[in-house]
């Protein structure tokens, strides 16, 4: 059984950790086959969209901490990352690189959760442009719990969701935080009842893949950096992002599709 299934039909590719006999926890297979697809996913033109999911009634526990991680660096007989035992500062660089990357591809990306997000998977959770639960999901930055600070990406994207307040309420205590609190705290677009999940995640990865790319792109660039500029500047960026979603097959698709009174089919050009 693979540790992790990536599945692609019509410009969405499904990236699910399987692990369920340890609730997807992540290991270094995980870590290798989502650093490989979103190289591929960022440079391939036919990959539209990346959903990322968990199999077995889980997206991921966090980071699997078997196979002497519970020590020191002094201790190490194996790694988070399946490179050579290493400094956890290297490994957390290595992790750190993947989570980064995934925040920043230049395609839209969805997280489907079902039961647990926690640590380090609540990062990947949290770095995806958009998040859609089950109403049984629940999520921690269970990191306190186990004497641990922040990875992930965390302390930059869970303050970002929720606020210093929530995100401090969150990551002092450790505590789950049920699906409904989250939607409700801004850590999430939408709970739906675990029945309609996997057809929800569906339509939504459909829907993001069949969007115009480059324009989308664009967008996703624009609104995460707004946070880091003024108010000039994301006007000046504006403009220029504009001037190049003018230069796009899929913007003469669809003022066409306008003055046709139809819907566009987006090619991604």
């Amino acid at each position: 059984m693979s540790d992790t299934l990536i599945d692609r039909a019509d410009g969405v590719v499904t990236v699910t950790f399987n692990r369920p006999h340890r609730k997807n926890a992540l290991n270094a297979a995980n870590w290798a086959d989502l650093d490989q697809v979103l190289h591929e996913v960022a440079r391939n033109p036919d990959d539209r969209a990346l959903v990322l999911t968990g199999s077995g009634g889980s997206f991921s526990a966090g980071a699997d901490l078997s196979g002497g991680l519970s020590g020191g660096d002094e201790s190490r007989t194996s790694s988070l990352t399946g490179v050579a035992p290493q400094s956890t500062i290297h490994e957390m660089r290595h992790v750190g690189e993947i989570i980064s990357r995934l925040q920043r591809l230049p395609k839209p990306t969805l997280a489907v959760v079902d039961g647990v997000a926690v640590g380090v998977a609540l990062g990947l959770v949290l770095a995806c442009d958009l998040i859609v639960a089950s109403d049984r999901a629940r999520f921690s930055e269970i990191f306190v719990r186990r004497g641990l600070a922040l990875d992930g990406g965390n302390s930059w994207t869970l303050p970002r969701a929720v606020g210093v307040r929530r995100a401090k309420q969150m990551t002092f205590f450790g505590e789950m935080v049920s699906a409904q609190d989250a939607l409700a705290w801004g850590l999430i677009n939408e709970v739906v009842p675990v029945a309609d999940l996997e057809g929800v995640a569906a339509d939504w990865g459909r829907r993001l893949a069949a969007a115009p790319t480059t324009a989308v792109s664009l967008i996703k660039r624009l609104l995460d950096s707004s946070f880091l500029l003024g108010f000039d500047q994301s006007l000046e960026d504006e403009a220029r992002a504009q001037h190049i979603a003018f230069t796009t097959d899929d913007m003469k698709e669809g003022i066409q599709a306008f003055l046709e009174r139809r819907e566009p089919q987006f090619r991604g050009t």
